[in-house]
């Protein structure tokens, strides 16, 4: 896919300090761009452009607490504010380490979501809990394979443009959101028969 012919790309060590989080990508970063360069960077060839084109817990929330609507929106709040925090800690995080851990509060959170529906008052479809599971553990796969940055570990600079654990990483978040609509969806097909019996 090479329809514009872009910038000169750097190698690791002339990259900007925040981009090098993955010493075994060796090649192929693009240099610090403006807005209509990061645009002009989708129609050439550099490592993050599988990335690019292969990248939800609030419909868990809103159906786990359908019953009780005062605490439902106070957890969405919290969970926007949360996601906010975490994307801003990724951001500026120095580690790949750093970058998964700011999502850990995310994830305890839809957790505490799964309790309340397995032992607690949550309510939704029983099918969907199970997808929910799957998705968010294929999301924390992805994030270790990325902070253990296999397979580019083996070989230095045999993945820099496609395969590496970042891209991997991202493949696996997309497989996770397709089980979060498929459980999305088993919620929605549920709720229409669905009478809260507390208010």
């Amino acid at each position: 896919m090479v329809l514009y012919k872009g910038p000169r790309l750097l190698d690791f060590t002339k990259t900007p300090p925040h981009l090098q989080f993955n010493k075994y990508v060796l090649t192929g970063y693009r240099p610090v761009s403006s807005a209509q360069e990061c645009l002009r960077s989708l129609f050439y060839m550099h490592n993050e452009l599988g990335n690019i084109y292969t990248h939800g817990a609030l419909p868990i929330i809103y159906i786990t607490l359908l019953c009780y609507p005062t605490v439902q929106q106070t957890a969405l709040l919290a969970y926007i504010l949360l996601s906010a925090y975490g994307i801003y800690c990724a951001t500026t995080a120095h580690t790949n380490v750093l970058r998964l851990r700011a999502f850990v509060w995310q994830a305890l959170f839809r957790f505490s979501l799964f309790l309340f529906r397995v032992y607690g008052s949550g309510v939704g479809s029983p099918k969907s809990l199970r997808l929910f599971v799957i998705m968010d553990s294929l999301a924390v796969l992805g994030g270790v394979v990325n902070v253990i940055q296999i397979p580019e570990r083996f070989s230095p600079g045999m993945f820099d443009n496609w395969g590496n654990s970042h891209q991997i990483m991202h493949v696996m978040v997309i497989c996770s959101i397709i089980f979060l609509h498929w459980g999305t969806l088993e919620d929605l097909d549920w709720i229409k028969n669905y009478q809260c019996t507390v208010e």
